[in-house]
C-alpha cells in the first residue's frame, strides 16, 4: 500500500514534534504530500470572538513553522485549521482532501481520565475514511 496524501494532526504539545517527524519520514519514503492540521477547541464560557482570534493566530503560527520544516525537507505541505471538535474535523478534512493516511498522536490517557477528557485519536480511529497511524505518547494518568 502506498500513501500519496498524508494528513498530520499537530498541536503545541511536545509530542506533536514526534508525530510530525513520523509523518515527514513517511512522506519522504512515499513521495507523498502533507496536510498539516490543527484543531481549535473553543471553551464555552470565554468571550468567543476574542478567544477565536487569539487561537486562530496561534494555529496559523504553529502551522507555518511545521509547513516550513516540511518544505525545508523537500516535502509539499498544505496547512489547515478549524474550530470545533478536533476528531470530527480531522475525519471531515481527511474525507474532503481524500487523504490516504492520518497520522495522529495519543497522549496516553487511561481509565477515567480518558473517559472524562475524551480521546481524539480514539474518535479518529473509529471514524476515519482512511488508514490511521497513532503515535503513542507517554502514559499520563490512570
Amino acid at each position: 500500500m502506498s500513501f500519496r496524501k498524508i494528513l498530520v494532526a499537530v498541536d503545541a504539545s511536545p509530542q506533536a514534534q514526534v508525530v510530525f517527524e513520523q509523518a515527514l519520514e513517511l512522506a519522504k519514503k512515499e513521495s507523498a504530500s502533507l496536510m498539516l492540521f490543527h484543531g481549535i477547541e473553543i471553551a464555552a464560557k470565554l468571550t468567543y470572538l476574542t478567544e477565536l482570534e487569539v487561537k486562530t493566530q496561534q494555529a496559523q503560527g504553529l502551522l507555518q513553522i511545521y509547513q516550513q520544516k516540511a518544505k525545508d525537507q523537500g516535502i509539499s505541505a498544505e496547512a489547515n485549521y478549524r474550530a470545533g471538535e478536533a476528531g470530527k474535523c480531522i475525519c471531515n478534512l481527511a474525507q474532503s482532501w481524500k487523504a490516504d493516511l492520518i497520522v495522529i498522536g495519543r497522549r496516553g490517557y487511561k481509565g477515567l481520565t480518558e473517559v472524562l477528557l475524551g480521546s481524539i485519536s480514539n474518535h479518529v480511529v473509529h471514524h476515519a475514511p482512511c488508514s490511521v497511524l497513532v503515535v503513542q505518547g507517554e502514559p499520563l494518568a490512570s
